[in-house]
């Protein structure tokens, strides 16, 4: 795999799978450029709410001309349909849907560049009381459909990458508004057939790939990284 090169930006940077992205660009030769709600110590930083697009067009103007994009900033809310509050609902899809949609509308993203979004397996499942966060997956995977055609004709491909479980703050804070997370965390890494949940630098590698010229005939499609979470149900 070549080096990367060039600026390379981070929705969610500052933590879990964008911090772990941020560290791997590095590796790989690109530089990182961090957006997040609080800053990361280990490159450049713009504090930005994803869901704000005069937040989002000031930061990419600011950052001009970028080789890649990963958006990985996403938020969750607990709670069955009947019982979902429409703000909660709102917030979900405002951070996990219309941040990436507006981090690709404004990133220059130079021609034969590569853009990447975070899905989900729980785009393809169903899970009692997280009717929002599974339906904002799903409707990354549609953006990320859509998107690979239009971007296409300047040589730009879009793929997602959709994780199982990963050991990160944002599962630990879910996990910690349920009765039973640490019940819930055990059958959790039983659920995958590797009989773990990921690292978030596994997660980070699976975008690096589909950023690098060893993918530059892979665009509009679904990289799974679940530790057969998926073939195991």
């Amino acid at each position: 795999m070549r080096p990367l090169a060039g600026q390379i930006v981070v929705t969610g940077g500052a933590g879990g799978i964008g911090a772990a992205c941020v560290k791997a660009i590095r590796a790989a030769g690109g530089t990182p450029v961090s957006l997040d709600q609080v800053e990361n110590p280990d490159c450049r930083s713009l504090i930005v709410d994803v869901s704000d697009e005069a937040e989002i067009s000031a930061a990419m103007a600011d950052i001009r001309e970028v080789s890649g994009l990963i958006c990985v900033a996403g938020t969750n809310a607990h709670g069955r349909l009947e019982d979902l509050a429409w703000e909660d609902w709102r917030r979900v899809m405002a951070v996990n849907v219309r941040g990436m949609m507006l981090a690709m509308k404004h990133a220059q993203v130079s021609d034969g560049g590569g853009i990447v979004l975070t899905a989900s397996v729980a785009a393809h499942i169903g899970c009692d009381g997280y009717t929002a966060y599974h339906t904002s997956k799903g409707a990354v995977l549609g953006l990320m459909r859509a998107t690979s055609g239009e971007f296409a004709p300047r040589g730009i491909r879009v793929n997602a990458v959709s994780p199982g479980w990963v050991d990160t703050a944002f599962t630990d804070r879910g996990l910690a508004a349920l009765p039973d997370g640490a019940a819930v965390r055990a059958r959790a890494a039983e659920a995958h057939i590797l009989g773990r949940i990921a690292q978030p630098a596994e997660i980070a590698q699976a975008m690096i790939f589909l950023l690098s010229d060893s993918a530059r005939f892979i665009t509009g499609t679904e990289l799974v990284v679940d530790g057969g979470f998926l073939r195991k149900r």
